[in-house]
């Protein structure tokens, strides 16, 4: 139950954003493939399907988990913003502690994200930040094969 993938083992929680750095050489569609394949893996383990590999220290594994199937990711635990995935919903909504809704909608079948948009703008990067998510409005990840 240690997650190994070659040499990444996500049952080791400080490792848990290596499969990101494809991001960082043009090739976030490798990094959704390894993401996918974590979240189909290593989620459902067990004769009830409820284990996964690792253990959930103050709940990192879970949170790493949901993070992922709503299309964020807190890559960096310094800064203030979210790496933007491919969602496993193609809605997500959610609603902050001061009752604003935050809206997060996924646009295509694909692996490849072609477009990032909030309110309508396009987002620049791969990252949205924790401000705009306190604002609510809508997050429209669109992707293609």
């Amino acid at each position: 139950m240690t997650g190994f993938i070659g040499n990444y083992c996500h049952g080791n929680q400080p490792s848990h954003s290596i499969p990101y750095t494809y991001y960082f050489i043009g090739k976030q569609e490798k990094a959704q493939c390894v993401l996918d394949s974590i979240m189909n893996r290593f989620y459902d383990m067990g004769a009830e399907k409820l284990a996964y590999a690792g253990m959930d220290d103050a709940g990192e594994m879970s949170a790493w988990y949901v993070f992922n199937a709503i299309g964020l990711y807190t890559y960096s635990p310094a800064d203030p913003e979210y790496m933007v995935s491919v969602p496993l919903f193609d809605k997500v909504e959610f609603t902050l502690g001061d009752n604003t809704t935050f809206t997060i909608r996924k646009e295509g079948n694909g692996k490849k994200i072609t477009q990032i948009r909030y309110d309508k703008e396009p987002v620049q990067g791969w990252f949205v930040t924790h401000d705009q998510l306190k604002k609510g409005k809508e997050l429209t990840i669109t992707t293609a094969k």
